[in-house]
């Protein structure tokens, strides 16, 4: 895979492999995204919906696409922001890490980490973000918890200080659970806050 230097994004990149290609950049992408009027930043539809289909869908015009590729890559292009993780604190409760684990064994990736970031997006202005990553990008905060890595989105530090991470399982629903203190609402289906 190319660095994310001399890696572009193209139109016919799906929205979710673009924000996979740049995880240190993926929070500024999404807002840019959402900002041109793509609202589908988190949903499943990021996955098969490439940036084209995706704009052009929402009847912008390919003027519009080629101004928002244009916007995306100067993104791309910028040098990464290091910011301070002095204070930063995050948690996974032992249901959690132990999900985390019997997942990473099932997916093969048992020595990688967790990555975990916010975009703009979601019902509620934000959604969160994880992913099973090999190796930290460079301006990623790393944190070994129960000797589980944590690879932490440094523009997300800010909306996931103090979050405690739960794995939880009821008739009802199954998954990840974000209790953050920073979250001034969330959604109902607990995967997106402002």
């Amino acid at each position: 895979m190319q660095s994310e230097q001399t890696q572009k994004i193209r139109k016919d990149m799906t929205i979710a492999e673009i924000l996979q290609s740049f995880p240190g950049k993926a929070m500024r992408l999404s807002e840019v995204m959402m900002k041109a009027g793509l609202h589908c930043i988190g949903c499943s539809a990021s996955t098969f919906e490439t940036l084209e289909e995706g704009v052009l869908g929402h009847r912008f015009s390919e003027e519009q696409l080629n101004t928002l590729v244009k916007e995306l890559n100067l993104i791309v292009a910028a040098p990464e922001i290091k910011k301070d993780s002095g204070n930063f604190s995050i948690q996974l409760t032992k249901k959690a890490v132990q999900k985390v684990r019997e997942l990473m064994v099932s997916d093969n990736k048992k020595e990688w980490g967790l990555h975990i970031g916010v975009l703009a997006g979601g019902c509620s202005g934000y959604t969160y973000e994880l992913a099973f990553q090999e190796k930290p990008n460079e301006s990623e905060v790393i944190i070994n918890q129960e000797g589980l890595k944590l690879f932490i989105d440094p523009e997300s530090l800010e909306l996931l200080n103090g979050v405690e991470i739960d794995f939880i399982q009821t008739l009802n629903e199954s998954g990840f659970k974000f209790n953050n203190p920073n979250a001034k609402s969330d959604c109902g289906c607990g995967k997106s806050f402002s």
